[in-house]
């Protein structure tokens, strides 16, 4: 298979991974809206219901509070990988722009390799960390819920990161190539 082949067949799958990762990321965004609304209204009527003397005993919701802060996770982290592969991430360029074509380059292959290497470094320790609390049966406190299932989407984003960022840094070393 030749530069352009392996070019083309790479960006074809992370195009296809960052199609269904948007949605994804949109679904987790609205169930953590969803989900901090309940327990918004749940806290609100156990105050009106505790300020009116209500007899019948009415409690904040409970296991909103975990939920949500696995769904934030989630979300950032996928929401992480779609912004890397869209392009999206904000910038300080404040020293960038100061060198020439060259410097900015050379900054650009450290930086995705740099990236590239977070996202495997994120996807080994999440798989060991995912491996671990599932082997060990640690269940999350409120929901019951397996911690390797909380901690799956480490591996995930780490390799969706390390693949957006090694195909643009592969474009660019082919791209750059005589």
């Amino acid at each position: 298979m030749n530069d352009s082949a392996s070019r083309s067949a790479l960006a074809r799958v992370n195009a296809r991974l960052e199609s269904a990762l948007g949605p994804v990321v949109a679904a987790l965004c609205g169930a953590l809206a969803l989900t901090v609304l309940w327990q918004v209204a749940t806290r609100l009527t156990a105050r009106v219901a505790l300020a009116l003397e209500v007899p019948t005993a009415i409690e904040p919701s409970r296991w909103t509070e975990e939920l949500a802060s696995f769904l934030l996770a989630w979300t950032a982290l996928l929401g992480a990988a779609y912004a890397l592969r869209r392009g999206e991430h904000i910038g300080l360029d404040l020293v960038y722009v100061r060198f020439g074509a060259a410097g900015r380059a050379r900054i650009d292959r450290i930086a995705r390799a740099a990236v590239v290497a977070f996202g495997a470094l994120i996807a080994a320790g999440g798989a060991w960390l995912t491996w671990l609390t599932w082997v060990l049966e640690q269940r999350t406190p409120a929901l019951g819920w397996p911690m390797g299932l909380v901690y799956a989407v480490l591996p995930l984003a780490g390799l969706l990161m390390a693949a957006f960022a090694a195909e643009r840094a592969y474009v660019d070393t082919t791209e750059a190539a005589p």
